[in-house]
């Protein structure tokens, strides 16, 4: 039953590669510092006042200059750069199409592994880094440096083909469509080194059960997916169904449904995750901090956005404010799909 499951999920990646930007478009590091692995590590060495100065840049960008963001981008950036050295290795999990291009152009020279359970995402990946590489060449008169990107279940995979131990982990938008999102998680933390990061983004889970009831309305057409042909045109005529209902929702005809589905945009990729996934069954936030500690992970720092309050940014008392997140979520009042860094201690 697993198994199959995760050849529903191949199927789904592989129809619908997420999230498939257009391949010119390049990453705003400056919004995206963050990501970076000084980030959590800044925070691991309570360097804190300089880590919130990068978390308030995302809020105030629109206000600052081109010229101001280029000096503020190699500043922040040197910092970064001595708080996780060269030879620091990194993983992502479930990398989709975008992320590997992100880490390498924060990551200029660490070696990065990336896994994704669909080969058309990856053939994306290796196409979106190679576009940016010949650009980068240009300007640097250097090509970026090759990501290694693997192709399969990510246990399998950290088993078998990602050798080694990494310095930072990154697992987003992944745990909560694991049928056993605890494995998954203990294969991570099995190769963090000690002190490293793991960095994870997972759903809201009461915030997210009308999309999980909408997909449980589509949840047959995935039990034809060996059919092909049946499979095909259920899956498309659903498919075309729910975009022309998202490109009207995204010029606002629907009052009614405008404000709590503006966030799907108008990508494709988009509306496809949200409603028609074979596998979301969603992990209640308590759970995944349970998971954590009980594998040896101390949560360095969280965030989340809700509607009462506005962001929580767990610096300082990173435990406490996951607590507010977990029963913000329970109230229905978690606007964003929070993110813990933990260490492994």
């Amino acid at each position: 039953m697993e198994q199959l499951k995760i050849e529903k999920m191949r199927k789904f990646y592989d129809t619908f590669p997420y999230p498939n930007r257009p391949i010119f478009q390049s990453p705003v590091l400056l919004m995206q510092l963050i990501a970076h692995g000084g980030f959590g590590q800044a925070i691991l060495e309570e360097n804190i006042p300089l880590s919130k100065e990068i978390k308030c840049i995302y809020e105030n960008y629109s206000e600052v200059t081109w010229f101001k963001r280029n000096q503020m981008l190699k500043y922040y950036m040197r910092f970064l750069k001595t708080k996780f050295s060269e030879e620091k290795r990194i993983l992502l999990v479930g990398c989709g199409t975008d992320e590997p291009l992100l880490f390498r152009k924060l990551h200029l020279e660490n070696e990065i592994i990336g896994i994704d359970l669909s080969k058309k995402a990856i053939r994306k990946a290796k196409a979106k880094l190679s576009f940016h590489s010949y650009i980068h060449r240009i300007f640097s008169l250097q090509k970026l440096k090759k990501v290694e990107l693997l192709v399969g279940n990510a246990e399998m995979v950290l088993k078998e083909k990602a050798l080694g131990d990494f310095d930072y982990i990154q697992c987003f938008g992944v745990l909560h469509h694991q049928p056993e999102p605890y494995y998954l998680l203990k294969s991570m933390v099995d190769r963090l080194n000690k002190n490293a990061l793991l960095r994870l983004m997972v759903y809201s889970y009461h915030g997210r059960k009308l999309e999980r009831r909408i997909q449980k309305r589509y949840a047959g057409i995935w039990d034809l997916f060996l059919q092909r042909r049946i499979f095909k045109a259920k899956l498309f005529t659903h498919f075309f169904k729910l975009r022309f209902w998202q490109t009207l929702n995204f010029f606002g005809l629907f009052s009614s449904t405008f404000y709590r589905f503006r966030y799907l945009g108008f990508g494709s990729a988009c509306v496809a995750d949200a409603f028609l996934h074979p596998s979301d069954p969603g992990i209640p936030l308590g759970d995944i901090y349970d998971m954590a500690s009980s594998l040896g992970l101390k949560l360095i720092y969280c965030e989340g956005k809700l509607e009462s309050e506005g962001y929580l940014l767990g610096f300082d008392n990173p435990d406490e404010v996951w607590k507010k997140i977990v029963e913000a979520d329970a109230k229905q009042d978690l606007l964003s799909n929070p993110i813990l860094i933990f260490c492994k201690v």
